[in-house]
């Protein structure tokens, strides 16, 4: 189970405070898209309460946003563990994750923006006990390889304040 407390989770370095009104328990297997709109605190929200309050219980892939700015360093660490460093952005993540031995949580922050949908499935992400998807884009389709699809909504009321309350959501099955 992926679980994440219901409360109140403040990151002041980002001056954001999010409000999770009730708990995120996820089943293996399960897809969880992140969306909300431009700086709603999406990655922010990864990487300073989601991915803290998982690394101790799951092994984590973390595949940041700004994919052109890491595949240097991507295909250089794949040189060096004497495996091939394809040029382009989807083979270079397909060959990322094979490099790696986690298979429990992926997490994708807006890798759609650099892979087009077959390429995506070509990740063979359904592997994956959890997958969780930063994304602005629409709704993703129901997935026959992962069978519960969720979304957490990033919502801030007043974009001068720290508030940024999050909805949750089924996808499927409905």
């Amino acid at each position: 189970m992926l679980e994440l407390d219901a409360g109140t989770y403040p990151v002041p370095n980002a001056g954001l405070r999010y409000e999770l009104a009730r708990d995120l328990r996820l089943p293996r297997g399960s897809w969880l898209r992140l969306r909300g709109e431009n700086g709603a605190g999406k990655t922010t929200f990864l990487e300073h309460v989601l991915i803290p309050n998982l690394r101790d219980r799951h092994c984590l892939l973390y595949l940041a946003q700004d994919m052109d700015l890491q595949q240097n360093t991507m295909r250089a660490t794949l040189a060096l563990m004497g495996l091939e460093a394809p040029q382009g952005l989807g083979e270079l993540a397909s060959a990322w994750i094979e490099a790696c031995g986690c298979r429990e949580v992926v997490i994708l922050d807006e890798f759609d923006k650099y892979l087009t949908a077959p390429q995506l499935d070509a990740l063979g992400l359904g592997r994956f006990g959890w997958v969780v998807q930063v994304s602005h884009l629409e709704r993703p389709g129901v997935r026959p390889d992962l069978p519960d699809g969720f979304e957490l909504t990033f919502e801030r009321p007043d974009a001068g304040r720290p508030e940024v309350h999050l909805g949750m959501e089924r996808l499927w099955p409905v």
